[in-house]
């Protein structure tokens, strides 16, 4: 990852975080795909978009752990003089537009990743084909 960044605007506020989840995930159009966009402490979007896909359907051991060195890996490019930076998670997947039990476990595994890699999580949404929606405050 790089210290380039996109030409978008700055993602100050979560309307801004969660505009930019909307224009850039949107409604699911694959089944099991984890997002990953990284922000650096200038609220910078970087314009390295991680999308993981085949994920199992519901995490599995090991997972959190494995998310967390990913995670710790891009904390120090993300750090400038103003904030550590941090990370935005979307949990893609087809079904119903309701948050479902397997979609509650990600998001305590995605919780778990970011806090064993010491990363601020800005946001955590959840892409279905009604649209985006927010999974965690």
């Amino acid at each position: 990852m790089t210290a380039h960044h996109t030409a978008q605007p700055p993602l100050r506020t979560d309307d801004d975080v969660f505009d930019r989840v909307s224009a850039l995930v949107g409604r699911a159009t694959a089944d099991r795909q984890l997002w990953m966009m990284f922000v650096d402490g200038d609220d910078r979007q970087s314009p390295v978009v991680m999308p993981v896909s085949d994920m199992p359907s519901e995490p599995e051991p090991g997972t959190a752990a494995k998310l967390a060195q990913v995670l710790g890996g891009v904390r120090e490019e993300l750090t400038t003089d103003r904030g550590p930076g941090s990370v935005i998670l979307t949990w893609e997947r087809l079904g119903p537009d309701r948050p479902v039990s397997a979609d509650r476990a990600w998001a305590d595994v995605l919780d778990e990743a970011c806090r064993l890699g010491d990363v601020v999580l800005r946001g955590m949404f959840l892409s279905t084909p009604g649209g985006t929606q927010r999974l965690r405050s």
